[in-house]
């Protein structure tokens, strides 16, 4: 359950080594409390960054020490488990600010993830966050970001990951899955990390790569796009198809 969240912060922690910087130290804006942030939170902790907002349809909590207690990060479960929906249990739960009926786009940070929803993050929390220096977004969430937000975060030359790329945690994690029973293998919970790990950093290597091949450099939408035609394209050259 932690593949999809554990996955895209590991494609952040690429994104973050494009400006030579760490997630050590960083402060990230995390939207949704399922599966997905749950993951984000527990791996960004675990790699010293610091997440101060997670988010519901009631609105959002913003918590300044982080969400970095084993009781915290376990608490995001809890709430899940109890189908109430509401984010506002944590704040009450911990003392901590509650802002009913909006995002936590308005957060100063050093990186946004958003991974609660489809559209979630428009054009104008968009430029909140450029306003605020964000450095990077990483999509947590199946599109999360609208194209008018996207076009800013680009404009403004903030490194934005695609869904198609940091949030391909999950089916990767499908594809190991699918390999140890093949092969009739059977790998520890670390190894399996491991992989996920090299996995999404050769993701990052291949669209960034693809997009200065084009003269793109910096843009991950077009370079995952092309990394992704050029893969199947030279799959149907080695099968035989001319041009």
């Amino acid at each position: 359950p932690e593949a999809t969240g554990f996955g895209a912060t590991y494609y952040a922690v690429e994104m973050l080594k494009h400006f030579g910087e760490e997630i050590k130290g960083k402060t990230f804006a995390i939207s949704g409390f399922g599966n997905v942030a749950w993951g984000a939170v527990k791996k960004i902790t675990e790699l010293g960054g610091k997440v101060v907002t997670i988010s519901g349809p009631d609105g959002y909590v913003y918590d300044a020490d982080g969400i970095s207690t084993p009781e915290k990060i376990d608490y995001m479960l809890e709430m899940r488990a109890s189908g109430r929906d509401k984010v506002q249990d944590y704040a009450d739960k911990f003392g901590v600010e509650f802002h009913a009926g909006e995002k936590p786009w308005g957060v100063k940070v050093d990186v946004a993830m958003p991974c609660a929803t489809q559209n979630e993050l428009d054009e104008e929390s968009a430029k909140t966050l450029i306003a605020n220096g964000v450095m990077a977004v990483a999509e947590g969430a199946n599109m999360p970001s609208t194209p008018g937000a996207i076009a800013q975060f680009q404009k403004a030359g903030i490194l934005f990951g695609p869904a198609k790329a940091a949030n391909a945690g999950g089916v990767a994690t499908s594809a190991l899955e699918m390999s140890q029973n093949s092969m009739r293998y059977s790998w520890s919970f670390e190894e399996v990390d491991g992989k996920l790990k090299g996995i999404m950093a050769d993701i990052y290597a291949q669209a960034s790569s693809a997009a200065k091949k084009y003269g793109m450099e910096g843009n991950l939408v077009a370079g995952a796009n092309l990394a992704g035609f050029e893969k199947v394209a030279n799959a149907m050259l080695w099968e035989g198809v001319s041009y």
